[in-house]
């Protein structure tokens, strides 16, 4: 036993078991009270998240925290006194009615980090619905895949069940091994689950695929996608009448997306889903696609027509926060090259600086992305729109990504608090200024960019450089 044993970084928290078994039995020694189950796990994860953070051992936190002192002062009301002192080094701005939501540490068994995805997919099985083995598109898929083993089954949940044991985390870093191939007959295009009590920004969503290769560390698909797959529907074709039906129920220009539920384009060499949706868009009056991506899969979109209905954007960070929380992900500057091919082509398009991550340096950091895109007056003057987000989470998600990445910085550097939407975010006041330092940034270049929040309350974007008439996609 060690007081001063330490945080390893290069390790998920499961391999860490060790360490905060040392934390519950530090506490256990120091502390002349009983602790049930309960309060020793909120104040393990305070000293956890305090060491993770701040790179200290066990004891420096417990010193800094001045426990030996508080214990000294008696037994009586000994719990609250230590637990709001390692509130206060943890979450400095905390105020009362804040709820930083202390969550206990999950278990989902010795499954850790997957192997990072090298831009290309190599499916061990393919299952496969029988009613659609003889679609164009179907055939055209699995011309890339002659060798892979194919299981024929009368529907998607056959497969499913054959591969759905072990955790959330062992069927979730096995996705890239299975793809399905499925008829979608339900939700082809549905209004996007904005989080309750947001602005809505009126976004609307093409259901073409589920799961996605890339790993971030911060992706709700995570949390929200069981399935150990990737999803493809082969009936294309099918979905072209519910895209002319909103087209002509809409009575303004309305953006719908395939990139809520997958990436858009990572794997378009395979699906060519691009090659179908951008020629079929140009004859809509009212609707515009959005292709939106981290991949640099766009030899299909290069070779289509730009026009109007058509917008490419891409997912940005800065260099640091992608490079340590978006595997699998391009880089930022071949990010940047490919948007200036697709607007070279003359296509429309668009930048999500989604989440923005607060931590030391982020101003300089993101005033440089900034700077480096819309300083290419050919990238200003054909950005669409550019959404602004920060780091949110729901509390499962925290966990979940604990036990899939050894690097989990982003979720202790900052404070979160519980919103209105039960999730966790920065402090409303530090959204708001990182909100107007990224507007204020992106104006001053020559850009008639529609600037907006992505998921957020009205009193926050009221509070913001934005106007009124931001509020909403005009075209």
């Amino acid at each position: 036993y060690s007081p001063l044993l330490r945080y390893n970084t290069r390790m998920t928290i499961g391999n860490n078991i060790n360490f905060i078994k040392q934390i519950g039995s530090h506490l256990s020694r120091e502390l002349p009270i009983k602790l049930g189950v309960n309060k020793k796990n909120e104040l393990s994860r305070l000293v956890y998240e305090l060491c993770r953070a701040n790179d200290v051992s066990l004891r420096e936190v417990m010193n800094k925290a001045g426990v030996p002192a508080l214990v000294e002062e008696g037994r009586n009301g000994l719990f609250h006194r230590v637990k709001t002192s390692l509130l206060k080094l943890r979450y400095p701005s905390i105020k009362e009615g804040d709820d930083p939501h202390i969550m206990p540490f999950a278990s989902f068994g010795t499954a850790g980090e997957s192997a990072p995805w090298d831009f290309d997919i190599k499916p061990e099985k393919i299952f496969m619905e029988k009613d659609v083995r003889d679609l164009e598109w179907t055939r055209s898929f699995m011309s890339h895949f002659p060798d892979t083993e194919i299981e024929m089954v009368d529907d998607m949940k056959e497969g499913l069940r054959t591969l759905c044991s072990g955790s959330p985390v062992e069927r979730y870093n096995s996705r890239c091994g299975n793809v399905f191939l499925a008829r979608n007959k339900a939700a082809f295009v549905k209004m996007c689950p904005c989080t309750k009590k947001a602005l809505r920004c009126g976004y609307t969503i093409l259901n073409l695929g589920f799961g996605c290769a890339i790993d971030c560390s911060y992706c709700y698909l995570q949390l929200y996608s069981n399935s150990p797959g990737l999803i493809f529907p082969a009936n294309v074709e099918d979905y072209y009448p519910h895209i002319e039906e909103l087209d002509r129920k809409v009575r303004s220009r309305t953006r719908i997306g395939t990139g809520e539920f997958t990436d858009s384009l990572f794997l378009d060499r395979y699906t060519g889903y691009s090659a179908y949706l951008i020629p079929f868009f140009r004859d809509m009056k009212n609707l515009v696609l959005e292709l939106k991506t981290k991949a640099g899969d766009i030899g299909n979109v290069l070779g289509q027509e730009a026009h109007d209905n058509v917008v490419v954007s891409w997912s940005m960070n800065t260099r640091e926060m992608a490079q340590r929380y978006e595997r699998g992900a391009i880089t930022v500057d071949e990010r940047i090259n490919a948007v200036r091919q697709v607007a070279g082509k003359g296509f429309k398009t668009g930048f999500h600086f989604d989440p923005i991550i607060f931590y030391e340096g982020w101003e300089d950091d993101y005033r440089g992305i900034v700077d480096e895109i819309f300083s290419d007056s050919s990238i200003a003057r054909n950005t669409a729109w550019v959404s602004l987000g920060t780091l949110r989470y729901t509390p499962g998600l925290k966990q979940l990504a604990e036990q899939r990445f050894a690097d989990n910085g982003l979720y202790y550097t900052g404070e979160f608090f519980s919103d209105i939407d039960g999730k966790l975010r920065y402090p409303r006041q530090l959204r708001i200024g990182m909100y107007n330092k990224m507007i204020e940034w992106i104006r001053s270049y020559d850009t008639h960019a529609w600037i907006y929040l992505c998921m957020e309350p009205k009193d926050v974007w009221e509070k913001t450089l934005l106007e009124e008439k931001d509020y909403s996609y005009n075209g």
